[in-house]
């Protein structure tokens, strides 16, 4: 893991730090000597270290079939009624809800001798909470289908102790350390709420380590796993007046997403919020186990999108991408504006509200405080379904650009720029049908501004702009001529005249004067003349084209 902080990061650091949890039994001379700190989580965990973790693996719910089904269920929606990646959640009777929702009141007040007594030492009250939760969830193994196992030691490639997992949940019908298992949730404990992302990288390190290392482990870690974090602040050292946080994450090959995450003052408050935890931990089993029937028609393809096919009302087969925004821990680069104008055609809300981003303060950085994280809720997450195109990614004929100037004249007439044109963000088929796709970047003109990260010069296009810089529509005329005429490249013998090169030339080197709606209207005109031409064919940047096609252009 990198050893310094993304930038951006560095302002949503807790200025309050608490004594390190090291995990061990009490005796810190047990472990080998250190030579390297990713192989003991517990002596260099840090908050710091927790946001570079969520910088650099945190993905969007959809980068799992199963993400989407879990967060519906923890915010209490039917996913049987989902109409993409639809899953059927298990019914519990309404005095087994009492009784999950109680376990860990009464689990914090058996182990509150040890929590009120045992001072800074956090090792013993990982112990005794831990152990007070597992006895009380073996005691409801039938009704919840898996058991619990408090202090998992951890090994390294030599076989010593490095540290311990808090708590772990394994399947029923598993031995709770049969090499075969892999568990369903693994649980850490923190006893400073401002150390919440502090207990979060010391979760996602020792994932990252047992699954490194399978054959050191007394369990396997091949199947996604939820990874929760919970800590307890007391307030005027009363227990009862504390501030529970809990989290939620998916956890798979070092990726995860943000499921769930809520913040209360009161104990039986935080206890419901733990059964809820419990109650869709069971769905998450019967899931997981029949995975490979949900991941039917879905693709991963990228951070904050995936494909999925369904049936529409007439029984036929339906494709579409589903598209997340997430402004839960800092706000997203992303934007949803163009999508949701209608502008680009028809798109569904699956998840969340229109209004996404508009309700609280506007901030181009991370939180600046980390209670910032608690305060945002799940309507600062969106998840649309938009129309999946299919088709290529570089045109064969110059008129087959013609479908991607009228829409792009449309977006500008509108009000919006793109701000992202390239080769992978457009399709052709070869019925002359074409599309801009991934609005992402776009937004209202003269008020849009290009994101972090934000590249000119790549393989499919010739951009201008620099991050935080404003989005014109120049800029996207300018990368739509560069697409045209650079990155493709209509062969010397296919234009009638010195006309026709001119307009190429013009294009090619666009100057903010040259993109009036006659110079547009005079670009049309041109590529209409190849419509009568199938034998034209372009050419690619072949870089590109060995990208796309896995051959020679």
């Amino acid at each position: 893991m990198a050893s310094s902080l993304d930038p951006n990061a560095d302002d949503a650091i807790s200025k309050k730090q608490s004594n390190s949890k090291s995990h061990s039994s009490g005796n810190e001379n047990q472990y080998p000597p250190v030579t390297n700190l990713w192989d003991y989580p517990g002596r260099s965990t840090s908050n710091r270290g927790g946001l570079v973790v969520a910088h650099r693996q945190l993905r969007s719910v959809l980068f799992h079939p199963l993400g989407l089904p879990l967060l519906f269920a923890f915010l209490e929606k039917e996913t049987e009624d989902m109409k993409y990646l639809p899953q059927t959640r298990t019914r519990f009777k309404q005095d087994q809800v009492d009784i999950l929702d109680g376990l860990f009141q009464r689990a914090v007040e058996d182990a509150k001798d040890s929590i009120n007594n045992d001072g800074d030492n956090n090792e013993i009250k990982d112990k005794a909470l831990a152990g007070c939760l597992t006895q009380l969830i073996e005691e409801q193994r039938q009704l919840l289908s898996y058991g619990a196992l408090s202090e998992v030691s951890i090994k390294d490639k030599k076989n010593n102790t490095t540290g311990f997992l808090d708590m772990i949940l394994t399947p029923a019908e598993k031995k709770v350390q049969a090499s075969d298992t892999t568990p369903l949730a693994v649980l850490e404990f923190g006893w400073n709420a401002d150390d919440w992302w502090k207990s979060f990288e010391q979760g996602t390190r020792h994932l990252e380590q047992m699954m490194r290392r399978q054959k050191c482990n007394c369990l396997n870690f091949d199947k996604p796993i939820l990874l929760v974090v919970v800590t307890v602040d007391k307030q005027r050292d009363v227990l009862s007046d504390s501030i529970f946080r809990i989290g939620v994450f998916l956890c798979e090959h070092r990726r995860l997403c943000l499921l769930w995450h809520s913040q209360t003052s009161s104990l039986s408050n935080a206890s419901m919020l733990f059964g809820k935890f419990l109650r869709v931990t069971v769905d998450f089993a019967s899931w997981r186990d029949s995975s490979h029937e949900s991941e039917s028609g879905y693709e991963y393809l990228s951070h904050n999108c995936c494909k999925v096919t369904t049936r529409d009302n007439d029984g036929e087969d339906k494709t579409v991408v589903l598209r997340c925004y997430d402004n839960r821990t800092w706000k997203t680069d992303r934007n949803p504006e163009v999508y949701l104008s209608g502008v680009v055609g028809a798109v569904e809300v699956v998840f969340g509200e229109t209004n996404f981003g508009n309700h609280h303060v506007d901030a181009t950085e991370p939180p600046n405080e980390f209670e910032e994280l608690w305060i945002r809720s799940s309507q600062d997450l969106l998840v649309i379904a938009v129309p999946y195109r299919h088709g290529r990614h570089y045109a064969k004929s110059p008129a087959e650009f013609l479908p991607i100037v009228d829409q792009l004249q449309a977006l500008h007439r509108a009000g919006f720029v793109h701000g992202d044109i390239r080769g992978y963000n457009t399709v052709f088929k070869d019925d002359k049908e074409g599309w801009l796709i991934d609005f992402d970047f776009g937004g209202r003109s003269d008020m849009q501004t290009y994101p972090k990260g934000y590249r000119r010069n790549l393989d499919d296009g010739r951009r201008l702009g620099d991050e935080g810089e404003i989005i014109t529509k120049y800029h996207d005329w300018y990368a739509l001529g560069q697409l045209m005429f650079s990155i493709h490249h209509i062969p010397w013998y296919a234009a009638y005249d010195v006309t026709a090169r001119l307009i190429e030339y013009r294009w090619t080197q666009l100057k903010k004067n040259n993109c009036t709606e006659k110079d547009i209207d005079a670009l049309k005109v041109f590529l209409r003349q190849f419509c009568c031409r199938p034998e034209i064919r372009l050419e690619v940047n072949p870089v590109f084209y060995r990208r796309v096609h896995g051959g020679d252009a």
